[in-house]
């Protein structure tokens, strides 16, 4: 017979082992709902240190795009268009039934989870519900972009200003992304009847042409799709420099230039130069070549979200935009520097105020970690740049030229003094010849 000190132990530890399990299973349970790592990982929260220093750069205005903020009440007036979007695309190639849609995105949706960089918690078919009304709603809003006669009559996201910026805005926010196979998956589907003669990359490029402000330029090359993580990847690509960097001068140390003012003063020159990319900066006997770049609303949106992909998902590379963010960041620390590069037509203010732009490239690169030493894409440009700067024989010229040779008047009265002086040492010989014949 147990005694009741027996009893109530026993008790005890099987209340202790119970208490046990249901923790062990609890734990189990959240285990259990972590996705593992993967390659395929490319889709990000911003981090909260770049977040932080202007959060309206990273939410959507307008429309959700893929889990991060679906459900968000301030967003569901866009979520009637999707339907009717995806209701337009059917009605127009009714050979493919809205079942080869779901069936295509269940196939894609254990794929498309491992993109996102934590676990998305919505069920099987409301994830794949969303992948198929946003991926829908870009393909058919690029389509009518590029044919019009495809648009409603009453569609008011083409009949209001506003709705084109907010939704360029809202496609470049690497929160608000989804995967690239998705849509082209999607674009394969729907292109079966609309027969459009060329790829999703193309489509994309021509969409975003205005918003990319390179009107007839080409890009360095169209990008295989399948190496593509989603749109603000594809812009990226579209803007990656066309020519390897050079191999920097033995240690692989350097300083970032001085301000363009400063350069100025020790007689570097700038010069606007045409090319594929922004990136593509060149220093050549002391001239500074840069691409020209115009600096609207819309800019600062689209170069933080693309330094936050570069942040979180190109680690051990060339972080290509943080390298020229920090790099123009450099060159510009006043009004003084922004009108001086607006000057030489590198940079088109559209904002107004030399001294906003001054403070959009100041405030860009904080919180951001640029390239290590051997990454560093103007690596090499900053040592021939600094190397020019610190000759003094270069501050000297400079000087002589601004302080003497700094109008045609000076420089007439300059050549007028030679030759003066010329003519009165010719003078001379020819009196002093006179005076020694008649001796």
């Amino acid at each position: 017979m147990n005694t009741p000190t027996e009893n109530k132990g026993c008790t005890c530890t099987s209340f202790a082992i119970e208490i046990g399990d249901t923790l062990v299973n609890s734990i189990q349970e959240k285990l259990d709902d972590v996705s593992p790592l993967s390659s395929e990982c490319c889709i990000f929260r911003v981090p909260e240190q770049m977040r932080k220093i202007n959060e309206e750069a990273y939410r959507p205005r307008m429309v959700s795009l893929g889990p991060f903020h679906y459900g968000k009440q301030r967003l569901a007036e866009m979520e009637e268009h999707k339907k009717r979007y995806l209701k337009s695309l059917l009605r127009r190639n009714p050979s493919i039934k809205l079942e080869a849609y779901v069936n295509t995105m269940r196939e894609l949706e254990n794929r498309a989870r491992k993109c996102y960089a934590e676990t998305i918690s919505l069920s099987s078919d409301q994830f794949v519900e969303m992948m198929l009304l946003d991926g829908c709603f870009i393909i058919a809003y690029f389509f009518m972009c590029e044919n019009p006669s495809l648009r409603s009559e009453f569609d008011p996201v083409f009949h209001a200003a506003w709705t084109d910026a907010g939704l360029y805005h809202d496609m470049v926010l690497l929160e608000n992304q989804i995967p690239f196979f998705v849509l082209e998956y999607l674009f394969k589907l729907v292109n079966t009847t609309l027969n459009y003669k060329n790829s999703l990359v193309e489509l994309s490029f021509s969409v975003f042409e205005e918003f990319l402000q390179k009107e007839d330029r080409v890009p360095n090359q169209n990008p295989n799709s399948s190496q593509v993580k989603h749109l603000l990847d594809l812009l990226r690509n579209y803007h990656l420099p066309s020519s390897e960097r050079k191999k920097p001068k033995g240690d692989p140390m350097f300083n970032l230039p001085p301000t363009a003012t400063e350069l100025q003063e020790a007689g570097v020159k700038f010069k606007m130069i045409t090319s594929n990319s922004w990136l593509d900066i060149r220093f050549n006997e002391g001239v500074l070549e840069i691409p020209n770049i115009k600096i609207e609303d819309a800019t600062e949106v689209f170069l933080r979200n693309l330094l936050a992909f570069e942040q979180c998902y190109m680690k051990n590379s060339t972080l290509y935009f943080v390298d020229y963010l920090l790099f123009m960041d450099s060159l510009i620390n006043t009004s003084k520097d922004v009108g001086l590069l607006r000057g030489c037509g590198i940079i088109d203010n559209l904002l107004g105020d030399d001294e906003e732009v001054a403070h959009l490239f100041n405030k860009l690169g904080k919180g951001v970690v640029m390239s290590e030493n051997d990454n560093f894409y103007y690596l090499r440009l900053c040592q021939d740049v600094q190397e020019y700067y610190k000759n003094p024989l270069h501050r000297w010229r400079a000087k002589l030229v601004h302080d003497y040779f700094n109008t045609p008047w000076a420089i007439i009265s300059f050549i007028a003094a030679v030759l003066l002086l010329l003519l009165t040492f010719i003078q001379t010989i020819y009196s002093v010849k006179s005076y020694i014949k008649g001796k």
